[in-house]
């Protein structure tokens, strides 16, 4: 996908370049309870401070262990229950945003650009209104990423399509 503008100079130090995104949907019968939990017994958790360990220690050989042993298929970085707090609000849903990811695949993002960061870890939202079927939402990486121009020569946005894809249609099967 192209962007549908060219960057435009706001000014000297800065542009803003329009895109166009692709969201991905999975709906599912399966409870919004069922579907995270499927999701949360296929995906190891990626903790950063384990990570900052080795990090701090210089122990490159431990930081590609560990990211080795995190990466199989996919791993949860983050994530962050809003549903309780949507519930106190008088919205009836529940709701989970998680941060998922491959460290290793992700360096094919990295390699071309620092602004990897900014779609890697892939968004998800898991969520289901009383009396709806539960969803599965994510920016597509396909989609995301071809807004950087120097992004555009890496096999990864695809390759993450594809994997995070038959996760999520797996935890909604």
């Amino acid at each position: 996908m192209k962007s549908a503008d060219k960057a435009v100079e706001v000014s000297r130090q800065t542009t803003r370049t329009k895109f166009d995104g692709v969201l991905l949907t999975i709906r599912t019968p399966k409870s919004f309870f069922e579907v995270t939990q499927a999701i949360e017994r296929t995906l190891q958790r990626f903790y950063v401070p384990k990570l900052m360990e080795y990090v701090t220690h210089g122990d490159r050989a431990g930081v590609e262990a560990y990211v080795d042993s995190t990466s199989k298929p996919m791993a949860i970085f983050w994530d962050f229950e809003q549903g309780s707090t949507m519930r106190l609000a008088g919205i009836p849903i529940e709701s989970k945003f998680y941060l998922i990811g491959n460290a290793v695949i992700a360096r094919g993002l990295f390699e071309y650009s620092g602004a990897a960061g900014l779609g890697a870890p892939v968004r998800v939202c898991v969520s289901q209104r009383d009396g709806e079927e539960t969803r599965i939402d994510m920016d597509l990486p396909s989609a995301f990423f071809s807004k950087f121009p120097e992004m555009r020569p890496s096999s990864v946005p695809a390759l993450l399509d594809e994997k995070l894809i038959k996760v999520f249609e797996d935890a909604a099967a």
